[in-house]
């Protein structure tokens, strides 16, 4: 009984303690941000719509302005602005001439960059030829553009007006010269962002749409550069880019050399590990040596080796085994009676039985391989 209540006071007491110590501690709520809800993240710029749709001002996507351009004009509401990927131009002849009548007649362009420029001939577009701007691309500038926990750091402040001032984190993919209008530039001195006139109209050069995407629309004040550009549109269409070349072209356009360097490598392996020279053929016969050859082989190399009384050993028990599978209890009879015992069995003069049975080996090799070869005809007549 005095256990049962030590246990249960044992038990009071630490849960005592725990209680107390759950207690003392200090406790703090704090979200993490893990992802967007599956109808925000559909979308790369669902925030900017709810942004914009704020200040009464539409988003659309259009995917097919590119293939469906009128011969004749662009029919854009004027109230529109207008944000272009640059390489859409390379695919639509029609689009990049009625570009440079519609901004010119009054629209409102936001150019945005592309990255793969270089490999679509961008710099031959005729709208981009009427900008009279130089792009240059920085090649060694990779960006990650899908932040959630960081804010990022500006590397960019677009003056607004005398109070009015934007920190922006903007592509460093390239730098713009020879812009005639407003120019924006970054810490290092490069211009990446240019506000230029363009007839009646205005084009505003954007090396990215990455302020404008989900991740990043809340960071600094991309929101308020969304805002700003919008100023007076009731409607903004957005033109992506949906080609996109393979990783091969991709590939190719980094390091040519590097591929092709690739390739000789495969084919020097496939080489490597198939019939090189020649068609292949079927291996040669093996042909199948006999045991009396092996015996004979052996044979020789104890002879050659000075191993002859080893092989002579080796031929006297061969012999004994063999005339005891006709004569019995033959090593238990006199030499005498052995000798003549082959002698009739062998048609072997008994004398030269006699004497080879009871003789050494001799020491001169030519006796000796003379002696064994008589021996062994002795043991064959057997």
């Amino acid at each position: 009984m005095k256990l049962k209540y030590f246990m249960i006071g044992l038990l009071v007491l630490t849960v005592a303690l725990l209680g107390s110590m759950l207690a003392s501690v200090k406790w703090e709520k704090q979200e993490v941000e893990i992802g967007f809800q599956p109808e925000v993240a559909k979308d790369s710029f669902t925030l900017a719509q709810r942004l914009l749709a704020s200040y009464d001002v539409k988003w659309h996507k259009d995917k097919r302005l590119a293939s469906q351009t009128n011969p004749n004009q662009l029919t854009i509401d004027p109230n529109t602005m207008l944000v272009v990927d640059e390489a859409v131009l390379a695919n639509s002849y029609e689009l990049d001439q009625q570009l440079v009548q519609w901004v010119a007649d009054g629209g409102r362009l936001v150019y945005v960059l592309n990255r793969q420029r270089d490999e679509l001939g961008i710099d031959n577009a005729i709208f981009f030829q009427e900008l009279g701007i130089d792009v240059t691309t920085v090649d060694d500038v990779f960006e990650f553009n899908f932040v959630l926990l960081e804010e990022g750091s500006s590397n960019t402040t677009l003056t607004i007006d005398e109070t009015t001032q934007l920190e922006l984190e903007l592509s460093q993919a390239f730098k713009i010269d020879s812009c005639q209008g407003v120019q924006t530039e970054n810490q290092a001195g490069d211009t990446v962002m240019c506000d230029l006139p363009f007839g009646a109209g205005r084009v505003i050069v954007l090396p990215s749409l990455a302020p404008f995407t989900n991740y990043k629309l809340r960071h600094l004040d991309h929101g308020s550069l969304l805002v700003w550009l919008t100023q007076g549109a009731s409607k903004v269409t957005y033109v992506p880019y949906l080609s996109y070349p393979n990783w091969l072209s991709k590939l190719w356009h980094w390091s040519w050399q590097f591929v092709v360097s690739l390739l000789l490598t495969v084919v020097f392996a496939v080489w490597h590990i198939t019939s090189r020279i020649g068609r292949a053929y079927a291996p040669d016969v093996d042909s199948k040596t006999s045991f009396n050859q092996h015996i004979r082989a052996i044979a020789n190399f104890y002879t050659e080796h000075g191993h002859e009384a080893r092989l002579f050993e080796a031929l006297k028990k061969d012999f004994n085994a063999k005339v005891e599978t006709r004569v019995p209890n033959f090593k238990m009879l006199s030499a005498h009676k052995q000798a003549e015992i082959i002698a009739s069995l062998t048609q072997f003069d008994k004398q030269q039985v006699e004497t080879l049975l009871s003789s050494e080996l001799p020491e001169s090799r030519e006796q000796r391989t003379d002696y064994i070869k008589r021996y062994k005809q002795l043991r064959n007549a057997l």
